[in-house]
């Protein structure tokens, strides 16, 4: 299986205007995150990425899309600080509500 890693406007939205004030390199968080989905079976998972570019650490929000053939798509839907990860929000359903909200 051939993993991809697609950007969500929720998440590119997460990353420049909230997080990290600056433009996403997607092909650098392709080559850092892509490599770490390879054999992985969960619908919804997360990933610590040390960013080099704000030097800060995100916590990923990477939901698995569509498979096409021998490729796989994962979609990232949302960034935050680890710091500002609460597990209590996540468990009251909070986290899932900012993930589904659709930027235009």
């Amino acid at each position: 299986m051939i993993d991809t890693l697609a950007f969500s406007r929720g998440a590119v939205f997460d990353y420049e205007e909230i997080v990290a004030d600056c433009v996403l390199d997607r092909a650098k968080f392709r080559r850092a995150i892509t490599p770490t989905l390879a054999g992985e079976t969960e619908k919804t998972i997360k990933r610590v990425y040390a960013d080099p570019d704000s030097e800060k650490e995100l916590l990923l929000f990477i939901e698995k899309g569509y498979d096409f053939g021998s490729m796989r798509m994962w979609i990232l839907r949302g960034i935050c600080e680890t710091k500002d990860y609460d597990e209590e929000m996540e468990k009251e359903g909070l986290i899932k509500e900012w993930l589904d909200v659709e930027i235009e």
